[in-house]
């Protein structure tokens, strides 16, 4: 990064000052033990500095979801991240290290394996000094100057990075650990050798940012004011600069380190190069740091509010949002703990943002998350979830990764929701929301939909259309004040059921009574009958499900949606031949069809009926039975009928003749007397009738 560190005929910031101060000048110099520099390359005198070279993503990855949108050139990271010197230890440094320097060339001693012999320096108001040791790694050495100089070591790997590369360069030279830290290396001239070695740049730097926080010796980028910073070292360049309110003691420490502020172009370009008038010094730091350690900005997601007003605000990258209701701090609270109370001066310096929202953003993926008041995050897999749900793919909370990954991960976001003031449970729909009436519809949907409710703003439930309620399919339905009954299929279609009975022999129990017009939005597709269709399979009640039918019966099965069949239970019974009903514990026997029963007077009938078909006999209650119409009997062979006159008929077989004479009739009868059963007239064109018997 391109500033002087200390003050010398060369800096930028002496320059700045008042010909008056050269006396304190001189006395800074006893304080300063180097200059913050921005030579790169192990040729330090030729390179570009860190302020003006790019550091690109080839030399050192960054990802996109470094989002640079969030760069703010007034509070590039807070005094509570840059002075906490707890972040990292010893060995968090040597396996971050490690991990980061994994393509070490062969030949070369990078970061994670250098050593050193260091020496002691003594203590004074910004360090507690340091114990030299021979032998000593980078890590340790990182780790003894950040304890001993209240620098966070983050901020110092971050430097490393930005100055040199160091931190992931894979061929370092010399050059490289002798003004590893910028050190006494003015964007204007030579580094001063005087500040060579790794463990004088490291210790050097983080001195210097504690005099630059001390305030006392450097007050042009004073926290609390407003400075005009420069786009770029090189004045023939006409780059100017721009008005910067600095919020703290940690970004001011940056600008004298690095007196430049990415413009447009740099914060556009990401890791890469931007224009002519692009400097990257500080635009690196926030870059790298963000992508290694998340957000600059310490407790991100703090809920704060002042003392003389009731409005409480998420603290995000540095921004405040507004939180709008007690559902909305739940779900803060679950995770980012309690509201503070600052001060209003504190207040007034954190910009305004949009209100607050429960769509989450992880930088590091960019994935999209919903977060939910039981401390839970739930992924959204695609943008229209996203937008279908009220939110917009451009305003999300941005928090810090160590904030998101302690919302617990839940199923992804799907097609249940619910409002936040409210227990009734929704279903998705074309742009609908159907309540999930029952238990039973609840149990159906959540099958296929998981157990997962999004739990959503009461505003944005209410934009959905309301289409009709999800009853169950098979839940036997009635509204308050009208005695029909439907059952209910998954959809909006209903069936009209006729009877209780019915609904028993075909398996459907669940019953509910819902208010007057609720109703209103479903479809009465038919009504339900003991013989139904399926899709291709034919179906009779009975036995508390359907039996398949695959033989030959009269009449005409109902059709059933197939939202409907899908409530209903098929059993293993298949009925190959006509369809034999039986009544529970009775002897009695039918033929059924679609609306009537007719009576097989014997064995010898029905053997003669099933026409060598196996003979399967579905049960039905008493009551059922009752609900049939009555048709004509099978009749026994040679046994005597009338129907409704005269004439008597003499079954035969499937079909019935005539018998004109008394004598032929007592031939026919035998000895015993002569019974003739009396049948309804409308009987007759249910039989066969063939010639009469003389």
């Amino acid at each position: 990064m391109g500033h002087n560190g200390g003050v010398s005929s060369t800096s930028r910031a002496s320059r700045a000052a008042a010909a008056a101060a050269l006396t304190v000048f001189a006395l800074v110099l006893a304080l300063i033990p180097g200059m913050a520099s921005a030579a790169e390359p192990t040729d330090v005198s030729a390179a570009p500095t860190a302020a003006t070279a790019p550091v690109t993503a080839t030399a050192s990855p960054v990802p996109a979801a470094v989002d640079m949108s969030t760069f703010n050139p007034g509070n590039i990271i807070s005094d509570e991240v840059f002075f906490d010197r707890t972040t990292m230890g010893e060995v968090d440094i040597q396996a971050f290290l490690n991990a980061r320097g994994e393509r070490c060339s062969s030949g070369h001693t990078c970061l994670r394996d250098y050593r050193m012999n260091t020496v002691t320096k003594a203590a004074d108001s910004y360090c507690a000094g340091y114990s030299g040791a021979a032998n000593e790694s980078a890590a340790r050495i990182i780790a003894k100057v950040a304890a001993s100089c209240n620098i966070n070591p983050q901020v110092l790997l971050v430097t490393l990075q930005k100055e040199q590369r160091l931190v992931t360069r894979g061929d370092p030279g010399p050059g490289h650990y002798q003004f590893a830290m910028g050190q006494g290396c003015p964007d204007t001239a030579a580094c001063d050798s005087r500040y060579y070695g790794f463990q004088n740049q490291v210790y050097g730097a983080a001195r210097q940012f504690q005099i630059y926080a001390e305030g006392r010796y450097f007050t042009w980028y004073a926290p609390g004011r407003t400075w005009n910073i420069l786009y770029h070292p090189n004045s023939s360049l006409g780059c100017g600069s721009s008005p910067v309110y600095i919020v703290n003691k940690a970004t001011a420490g940056l600008y004298y380190y690095t007196p430049y502020q990415p413009n447009r172009a740099a914060l556009a370009a990401g890791g890469g190069t931007g224009d002519t008038c692009s400097s990257y010094g500080n635009r690196n730091f926030f870059r790298f740091f963000t992508d290694w350690f998340g957000s600059t900005q310490g407790a991100q997601g703090n809920l704060v509010r002042t003392a003389s007003a009731p409005q409480i605000y998420v603290v995000v990258n540095g921004v405040r949002r507004h939180v709008q209701s007690q559902e909305d701090l739940s779900v803060l609270t679950a995770r980012l703990g309690p509201v503070a109370v600052i001060s209003d001066g504190r207040m007034a310096q954190l910009p305004r943002g949009a209100a607050m929202t429960r769509l989450a953003r992880d930088a590091r993926d960019g994935r999209m998350y919903l977060l939910q008041a039981d401390g839970t995050k739930h992924h959204f897999t695609s943008a229209s979830l996203v937008t279908r749900y009220g939110f917009a793919m451009d305003n999300y909370l941005d928090l810090p990764a160590a904030q998101l990954d302690a919302y617990s991960s839940g199923a992804a976001v799907g097609d249940l929701f619910r409002a936040d003031d409210g227990p009734e449970v929704f279903k998705y729909d074309a742009g609908s929301r159907r309540h999930i009436y029952s238990q039973i519809a609840w149990d159906q949907e959540r099958r296929t939909l998981g157990d997962y409710v999004a739990v959503l703003p009461r505003t944005t439930v209410n934009t959905f259309r309301t289409a009709a309620p999800l009853l169950g399919a098979g839940v036997l339905v009635k509204e308050t004040s009208s005695p029909a009954v439907y059952v209910a299929g998954y959809g909006d279609e209903l069936m009209h059921l006729p009877s209780w009975a019915l609904a028993s022999e075909a398996g459907l129990s669940a019953r509910a009574v819902v208010p007057d017009t609720t109703l209103r939005s479903h479809r009465v597709v038919g009504t339900l009958a003991p013989m139904l269709r399926c899709g291709d399979r034919t179906g009779v009640v009975g036995e508390g499900g359907l039996n398949r039918v695959t033989g030959t019966f009269s009449g005409s099965p109902a059709t059933v949606p197939a939202s409907i069949c899908s409530a209903l239970t098929w059993s293993s019974k298949v009925v190959e031949g006509p369809v034999f009903i039986g009544t529970n514990g009775g002897s009695r026997i039918y033929t059924a069809s679609t609306t009537t029963l007719r009576h097989v007077r014997d064995a010898d009938v029905q053997r003669r009926l099933a026409d060598g078909k196996p003979i399967r006999v579905v049960s039905w209650s008493p009551d059922m039975i009752a609900t049939m119409a009555a048709g004509a009997p099978h009749l026994s062979d040679g046994s005597f009928a009338q129907f409704g006159d005269a004439r008597v008929f003499v079954a035969d077989g499937a079909a019935i003749r005539h018998v004109r004479s008394l004598e032929t009739l007592r031939s026919l009868a035998g000895p015993g007397p002569i019974v003739v059963e009396q049948l309804p007239s409308a009987f007759l064109g249910s039989y066969v009738e063939k010639a009469a018997i003389d």
